[in-house]
C-alpha cells in the first residue's frame, strides 16, 4: 500500500511539473471546456439552421491577465487565470461576459479543473477532490464522497445519460446518484494516463490521456482497450466528438478517426497549431496557437476564418460553451460570441418577450466598446451613434433581422474624446443611452 501511495505521489509530482513546463513553454494547457460529454451535445445547442455569430466581441474583463483554463457548462464559464502579481485565481459568469466574479477569495486556493451544473448545485474537480456549490459559485464546501480519492485530481468531468464520470491520473470513476458515491471502472487504462477528456458515441465511451493515447469502453466503462493506430502523438489534450467522427487535438496537431477509434488519421485540412476545439451542433471551432478561430461546417473537412472583431495573430488558450455563446481565452482577454438566438438550458429557442438597449461595456471606453439589444420579433433595426448637437457621427448596424439577442462593436478610432448618444430603433420602438468616449 505504501509503494502504492509513493507511485501516485510521484506521478502527481510529474503532472504539475509538466504543466509549468507547458505553461512557461507557451504551449495551450488541455482541460475539458464542457461537462456535457455526449457526442455533439454540448453546454448549449442552438438550432442546426442557424449559423453562427460572425463577430467576437471583448467581454468586461482586464486584458492583462493570462488565461490556462475556461470551462463551462450549463449558464456557467468559469475562467482560470494566472498572473504574477495575483498568482492562480478563478473567476465565473452567468451571461455573455458582462460580469465577472471571484470565486471565492484571493487566498482560498480554489483551483477548479473540471464543472458540471447539477440542478442547483456545482459540482467542481481540483487538485484535490471535488467540492460544490449551492449559492451559484459565491462559497464553495469540500464535497464528501465514497469511492473516490479525496486528495484526487478530477481532471475531468462529464455527464452522460445522467451518469456522471470523473477522470482521475490512471483512474475513471462513475457516479449514478449526483457524485455523492462513486464506483472506479479503470480495468485497461494506464496508471500514468491523465484522463482530460471523456466523451461519448452512441453505445461507446472514449477517454483522451494526456500521454497514453485514447481508451475506449464498448460496455459503459466496464473495461478499457487503447485505441491508438496510426496516432503518432499520444499526449491528447482534448477529445471532441461531431456526428460520426472524433476529433483528438494533440501538441503536434489534430487528429481524427471516422470508425469509432478504430484507427486515426491526422487532420488533412491543413490547419496548424490547434491548442482547442469545441462543437456546437454540426459546427466546430478551433482555437489556433497564433491566428485566432477558425470554423468548420463539414466536420473538419475545410475551415474558414472565424475571428471577426479580434486582434489579429491573437493566442487562443481555450474555448467554452454556456447558454449564451461562445467564449474564447485568449492572449487579449476574454472574447464571447453570440448564438443568433439565445439558448435555454434545454436546447429549446428563447425568443425575447420585449425589446431590450443594454447599457454599453466598457463605459467609459477609449476605443471600442461593446452594445447589445433584444428584439422580440422580426424588424428592420438600426443602429446608430449621436454626438450631443444630434449629428449622427456613424451606423453600426442597419438591416431585418429575426427575433433574438445581439451584440455589436463599435470602433471610435476616428472621433475624439467626449460624450456620445446610441440609439436602437425597430419600428415603433425607439430607445437611446449615453456612452462616453476618453482618450
Amino acid at each position: 500500500m505504501e509503494h502504492k501511495i509513493k507511485i501516485k505521489r510521484f506521478f502527481l509530482y510529474v503532472t504539475v511539473l509538466a504543466i509549468f513546463v507547458l505553461s512557461f513553454r507557451n504551449e495551450a494547457l488541455g482541460f475539458t471546456p464542457s461537462a456535457d460529454g455526449n457526442m455533439n451535445n454540448n453546454a448549449a445547442n442552438p438550432s442546426e439552421d442557424l449559423p453562427l455569430s460572425s463577430d467576437w466581441i471583448q467581454t468586461n474583463w482586464s486584458a492583462s491577465n493570462s488565461f490556462f483554463n475556461l470551462c463551462g457548462s450549463k449558464n456557467k464559464v468559469f475562467a482560470r487565470t494566472w498572473d504574477s502579481f495575483n498568482g492562480g485565481r478563478m473567476f465565473i459568469t452567468n451571461n455573455d461576459g458582462t460580469n465577472w466574479n471571484q470565486v471565492g477569495t484571493a487566498d482560498s486556493s480554489i483551483d477548479i479543473l473540471s464543472i458540471v451544473m447539477l440542478d442547483s448545485r456545482i459540482l467542481a474537480g481540483t487538485w484535490n477532490g471535488l467540492i460544490q456549490s449551492a449559492d451559484d459559485g459565491t462559497t464553495w464546501d469540500a464535497f464528501t464522497t465514497t469511492g473516490i480519492p479525496a486528495d484526487a485530481a478530477i481532471w475531468s468531468i462529464a455527464i452522460i445519460n445522467s451518469t456522471l464520470f470523473a477522470g482521475t491520473t490512471g483512474a475513471i470513476y462513475k457516479s449514478t446518484d449526483n457524485g455523492s458515491t462513486w464506483t472506479e471502472i479503470s480495468s485497461g487504462i494506464a496508471d500514468d494516463a491523465r484522463i482530460t477528456s471523456i466523451v461519448a458515441s452512441g453505445e461507446n465511451l472514449f477517454a483522451g490521456s494526456a500521454n497514453n493515447g485514447v481508451f475506449k469502453s464498448t460496455n459503459n466503462g466496464t473495461s478499457w482497450t487503447t485505441i491508438n493506430s496510426n496516432l503518432t502523438n499520444t499526449n491528447i489534450s482534448q477529445l471532441v466528438g461531431l456526428d460520426n467522427k472524433l476529433f483528438a487535438v494533440t501538441l503536434t496537431g489534430v487528429f481524427i478517426s471516422d470508425n469509432s477509434g478504430a484507427s486515426w488519421a491526422a487532420d488533412p485540412s491543413g490547419l496548424t497549431k490547434v491548442n482547442c476545439l469545441v462543437a456546437v451542433n454540426d459546427q466546430i471551432i478551433a482555437g489556433t496557437e497564433d491566428n485566432g478561430t477558425y470554423l468548420s461546417v463539414d466536420n473538419g473537412v475545410t475551415w474558414t476564418s472565424f475571428s471577426t472583431g479580434m486582434p489579429a495573430d491573437n493566442r487562443i488558450w481555450s474555448l467554452a460553451l454556456n447558454n449564451n455563446g461562445i467564449f474564447a481565452g485568449t492572449s487579449s482577454g476574454i472574447w464571447f460570441t453570440s448564438y443568433p438566438n439565445k439558448v435555454g438550458i434545454e436546447g429549446e429557442i428563447s425568443v425575447p418577450s420585449t425589446f431590450i438597449l443594454k447599457q454599453n461595456y466598457p463605459n467609459p471606453f477609449n476605443q471600442s466598446t461593446t452594445i447589445s439589444f433584444s428584439i422580440p420579433s422580426k424588424s428592420f433595426v438600426s443602429l446608430k451613434i449621436y454626438d450631443l448637437q444630434g449629428r449622427e457621427v456613424a451606423t453600426i448596424f442597419s438591416e431585418e433581422i429575426p427575433a433574438g439577442d445581439y451584440t455589436r462593436q463599435w470602433d471610435a478610432t476616428d472621433l475624439s474624446s467626449g460624450i456620445y448618444f446610441y440609439r436602437l430603433q425597430a419600428g415603433s420602438y425607439s430607445e437611446a443611452k449615453k456612452l462616453i468616449l476618453l482618450r
